[in-house]
């Protein structure tokens, strides 16, 4: 995710390809993002017979993703390289992953017929950030488009034709996050860091966030609700509760853009080469993850499935943000893209 440019961290060294000077601060937020969203996957199936659990996985997918998008929209500045790289970025390896992904879905028996434009599990954001990419230098032409994504991702509910087809519900509901980072400078965000007042702030809206996490599960709201990719119809609950509900996550999100921003260090920590290489750890947990789901399930003890989902989840995210498994990933993938994408021939 955000993976166009790439630092290795080993042993106190910094080794930078592609781009120089990344901002640690970035990628320590990076780091803490993409432990969570290997957490929050870990938790998915765990949360539905445990109250506790259910709370903590809203919690985090209250902004896991909205920070991220955010991220994101704040490292395509570049337009036309952006525009010039979505398909060998994004679209050829959702492509390729997706394809791979509902073959082994449909021999083992999960599915009945072989799907390319649904994105399956964690690859919607792949294609995402295809269209985004693809479309950010129009978008930004338009007057209010900040303000119009805000209205589009609340109407995107009453769509039923969207849902996972080609992440267009995604799409919508999460551009508001891609564009305003996209806005945001440098300036902007020293602006977050000199403010006096942010870590009262800040607590202000993790409390809130907790309050909101506590009452959703209590007045017994689905989570699935917080992935964005169903219909209000598909919900049994009020339009009006629904709209409220899509108004009051843009609120948190952006409050926890806030919280990211003004409260995370830009000093190296464990977790800072975690969020320079995000990429291998988004592309490949699900498979170290999903044989620890299995096996984790005959565990009685719910504290020790608990422990043994988060000591997995961190393993998860380091090892697979070693410099040698980032090398395979990246070369494996350039390999793959120049074989269907060849270079043009000088003339």
């Amino acid at each position: 995710m955000c993976y166009t440019s790439t630092t290795y961290y080993k042993k106190g060294e910094t080794i930078i390809s592609h781009q120089a000077n990344r901002s640690i601060l970035f990628d320590n937020i990076k780091g803490i993002l993409i432990f969570l969203v290997v957490f929050g996957h870990a938790l998915e199936y765990f949360r539905l017979d445990n109250p506790f659990i259910e709370t903590l996985y809203t919690f985090i997918y209250l902004f896991h993703m909205p920070v991220f998008v955010f991220i994101s929209g704040y490292f395509s500045k570049n337009l036309n390289k952006g525009r010039k790289t979505a398909v060998t970025n994004f679209l050829i390896p959702f492509l390729l992953l997706n394809s791979i992904l509902s073959i082994g879905l449909v021999l083992s028996g999960n599915i009945d017929s072989f799907t390319i434009l649904n994105p399956g599990w964690t690859l919607w954001y792949f294609y995402t950030m295809f269209i985004w990419r693809l479309l950010l230098p129009d978008l930004i032409r338009v007057r209010h488009v900040f303000m119009l994504s805000l209205l589009a991702g609340i109407l995107a509910g009453f769509v039923t034709e969207f849902g996972t087809f080609m992440a267009l519900a995604r799409t919508l509901s999460f551009s508001p996050y891609f564009l305003a980072g996209y806005f945001f400078n440098e300036a902007s965000v020293e602006k977050i860091r000199q403010y006096p007042w942010r870590k009262l702030a800040s607590i202000g809206i993790i409390s809130a966030g907790i309050l909101l996490a506590i009452t959703w599960n209590l007045l017994d709201f689905p989570a699935e609700i917080l992935w964005g990719d169903r219909p209000f119809s598909f919900f049994k609950l009020p339009l009006y509760q629904n709209i409220l509900l899509d108004i009051i996550e843009y609120l948190i999100g952006f409050g926890f853009v806030f919280v990211f921003l003004a409260l995370v260090k830009s000093k190296k920590h464990f977790y800072t080469p975690w969020g320079a290489n995000t990429l291998s750890v988004y592309l490949l947990h699900i498979y170290f993850i999903g044989p620890v789901l299995y096996l984790a399930q005959w565990i009685q003890n719910p504290w020790l499935h608990f422990g043994i989902l988060l000591f997995a989840s961190l393993l998860a995210t380091h090892v697979l943000s070693k410099h040698k498994v980032v090398t395979v990933v990246r070369k494996l993938l350039a390999k793959i893209i120049i074989t269907i994408m060849p270079p043009k021939k000088e003339k």
